[in-house]
């Protein structure tokens, strides 16, 4: 079996042109806060995802360093057979697994509430997006 290979996205306005296994070339509509397929695979038509910016947060502490404890995104996967996103999605996977002290986790606190922030934030997008009313 060859090597899966790397997408070649064409971007137009407000499409993008993709490979696909199933399909072949296919346009597709390409939301403005989507960071684009070029590290994609070319891959089934179901499995394109519209991914925005990495939003992360993370804590400093003595014991660990530095420890990312947060990282979301908007997504979208337009296509998909089991459960299709027509609309944009929040993407959020939260880890924190620590033994601390005080100070250590006082520094977690601090991130934690700048993980809330920065969800909160995300979320009011993601309503706009989705033509919600907050």
């Amino acid at each position: 079996m060859s090597e899966p290979r790397k997408q070649s996205p064409r971007y137009r306005d407000r499409t993008v042109i993709l490979d696909t296994v199933d399909h072949g070339e296919v346009t597709v509509p390409e939301p403005a806060w989507c960071v684009g397929h070029d590290d994609d695979l070319v891959g089934y038509l179901a499995d394109v995802t519209h991914n925005g910016p990495t939003i992360t947060a993370a804590a400093v502490t003595a014991r660990y360093g530095r420890t990312q404890i947060l990282e979301a995104r908007t997504t979208q996967a337009p296509h998909g057979e089991i459960r299709p996103e027509p609309l944009p999605l929040l993407y959020v996977h939260l880890d924190i697994d620590a033994t601390v002290a005080t100070e250590d986790g006082r520094h977690l606190t601090r991130a934690l509430r700048a993980a809330a922030a920065r969800i909160d934030r995300a979320l009011d997008e993601l309503a706009h997006l989705r033509g919600e009313r907050r």
